[in-house]
């Protein structure tokens, strides 16, 4: 069971996954969360480092799809900026909130990754659902308080302990 919380990867930030790398492994679509994996907490600003990431995933060929707890018209209008898809579907860590990712995506589990901050919505929904899992810490310490109780269990389950010392965001 512990082997559910286990990512199969971990990062500082986005920025330091080595995109092409996956791609060549056959990973070609990514289940993206947002607050505090690519923008700070319930901040949906597109900054220039996040910017020129997502154009390198599409320049490598990668298809996106955010997939997030949060408001789903906020959600959908960030996505429309950003220029990639939403799911429909929210409910983390449920397997069906994954699978409206993936049926977005129009893409399968053996092809798709999922990048997010959170064991217990991110990375064990990803892990039920058969993906490719990368923990990154989070952006910022401010927190929804579901989050904080969150972070709380993981530190029990697992030991985690959050940096946020890898997020420099260039302008």
């Amino acid at each position: 069971m512990q082997d559910l919380f286990q990512p199969d990867q971990t990062a500082g930030s986005i920025y330091d996954i080595e995109l092409e790398d996956l791609w060549n492994r056959g990973y070609h679509n990514i289940i993206l969360d947002i607050d505090n994996t690519i923008t700070p907490w319930n901040q949906y600003h597109i900054n220039p480092q996040l910017d020129r990431w997502l154009r390198r995933a599409e320049k490598t060929g990668f298809r996106i799809c955010l997939l997030s707890n949060s408001q789903q018209q906020k959600v959908q209008q960030f996505a429309l900026e950003l220029g990639v898809i939403a799911a429909p579907c929210r409910g983390k860590p449920c397997v069906r909130a994954f699978q409206s990712a993936l049926a977005a995506l129009k893409s399968m589990s053996c092809d798709t990754l999922v990048i997010g901050d959170q064991i217990l919505t991110d990375i064990l929904g990803g892990n039920r659902t058969g993906l490719y899992t990368i923990l990154v810490d989070p952006m910022d310490p401010r927190e929804f308080i579901g989050t904080k109780f969150n972070r709380w269990i993981e530190r029990l389950l697992v030991g985690r302990k959050s940096k946020c010392k890898s997020h420099r965001i260039s302008k």
